[in-house]
């Protein structure tokens, strides 16, 4: 079922109170996101993690035990709070009564979700989801009448709003003893998510989005400020944490040079498309994880660039799967275009995103002639760009 935006005010809140309803009698949650997660997915999956310590239950993130170098400072709040980080399968065990899935478009896009699938089809589980993606291949995870999914900067922002309503019901923060709902470190977490997922705003396109991203970005960012020692090298503000998060370790910058010799530009695109041949020197020098942070990193680049509109895309090893990866994003400058309709208009079913940046995948064998595929993928962005 395809995901949509929650119709009405009304609805969104009861939404929320069902979940607020399910934090109180509800023993014990896994929370599990994407493959390859961003920081708004483990950041949504740590600040969720932290309201739910405040309720006394038992709770676990699963996060692939390959990525916890790429997020130090949320796994050390996780830490911090005791909070169980499970990284292979071999660990998730199945002694939980509900699931949370966050920031995931669709089932099979989750981590590990080869092995899940046992806890997911147990009658007594709760599935539940948190999610700001709505496109064409989307499909919900949540049980209905569990998922808060809807429009939004980020799942964080959500998250964010969960935590507004949360605060006003005073029954339960007395019932509970909640001292205090917004901690420094979840505030941390929830402005991380925001920043990863919009670069401060950038992306957004309706003022639906933007008037909400305003409003809990200037929320938090008082709260981090105030909560924040100024002299104790901590993050004390929004444009700290997205300066920490653009920071390329040297084998990251050693592979943008590597990209970005294939560099092209033309009118109002700039973009940087790898064959199998260019593709794989690059995958025999650097782990999986580096080439998708610089796949990202140059994207961001190169529209800002053109002004407009980049394109990025690599093969990935054959031994991993027999897909093209590819990823475009929006200038902040250029908001007339929503780059998911670039995709539904190229007829690509597997990938979406939001307004500023999708990433999308094509089956190689799909693809018999790599610099025309290109070529047609360019002039029809193009032409949507010229169009708006």
């Amino acid at each position: 079922m395809k995901k949509v935006s929650i119709p009405n005010r009304r609805q969104k809140l009861k939404i929320v109170d069902t979940f607020i309803d399910v934090m109180c009698t509800r023993e014990s949650f896994l929370m599990i996101g994407h493959q390859n997660p961003d920081e708004d997915c483990v950041a949504s999956m740590v600040a969720f993690s932290l309201l739910m310590t405040k309720f006394h239950r038992d709770q676990a993130i699963v996060l692939n035990r390959e990525n916890w170098d790429k997020f130090p400072y949320l796994l050390s709040i996780a830490k911090y709070n005791s909070i169980r980080v499970i990284g292979s399968p071999e660990e998730i065990g199945d002694e939980y009564d509900t699931v949370i899935a966050f920031d995931t478009p669709k089932p099979d896009m989750l981590d590990f979700y080869i092995d899940l699938k046992p806890l997911f089809s147990r009658d007594e589980i709760l599935v539940m989801e948190i999610d700001h993606h709505l496109e064409a291949d989307g499909e919900y995870i949540g049980n209905e009448g569990y998922r808060l999914v809807d429009d939004a900067s980020s799942t964080c922002e959500l998250i964010g709003y969960l935590a507004v309503k949360l605060e006003k019901k005073r029954h339960i923060v007395k019932e509970f003893g909640i001292g205090e709902i917004f901690s420094r470190n979840f505030v941390l977490s929830i402005v991380t998510g925001m920043v990863g997922d919009s670069k401060m705003g950038q992306f957004l396109k309706s003022r639906r989005e933007k008037r909400y991203y305003r409003y809990f970005s200037r929320l938090f960012n008082k709260m981090l400020i105030r909560k924040t020692d100024k002299d104790s090298g901590n993050f004390s503000s929004i444009e700290d944490i997205l300066s920490e998060l653009e920071k390329l370790s040297g084998e990251e910058e050693s592979c943008c040079l590597d990209f970005m010799k294939y560099k092209k530009a033309k009118g109002p695109m700039a973009w940087i498309t790898l064959n199998e041949d260019e593709s794989s020197p690059i995958i025999e020098r650097y782990d999986m994880d580096i080439i998708v942070t610089v796949a990202k990193y140059t994207a961001n680049l190169l529209a800002e660039e053109s002004g407009y509109v980049s394109l990025v895309s690599f093969y990935d090893p054959p031994g991993k799967s027999d897909l093209i990866q590819l990823r475009m994003r929006r200038s902040q400058n250029f908001k007339t275009l929503d780059l998911r309709e670039v995709i539904a208009s190229l007829g690509i079913t597997n990938g979406g995103g939001h307004e500023g940046a999708v990433g999308f995948r094509v089956p190689r064998g799909e693809v018999e002639d790599f610099p025309a595929f290109i070529d047609g993928i360019v002039a029809g962005t193009v032409k949507m760009v010229v169009l708006d």
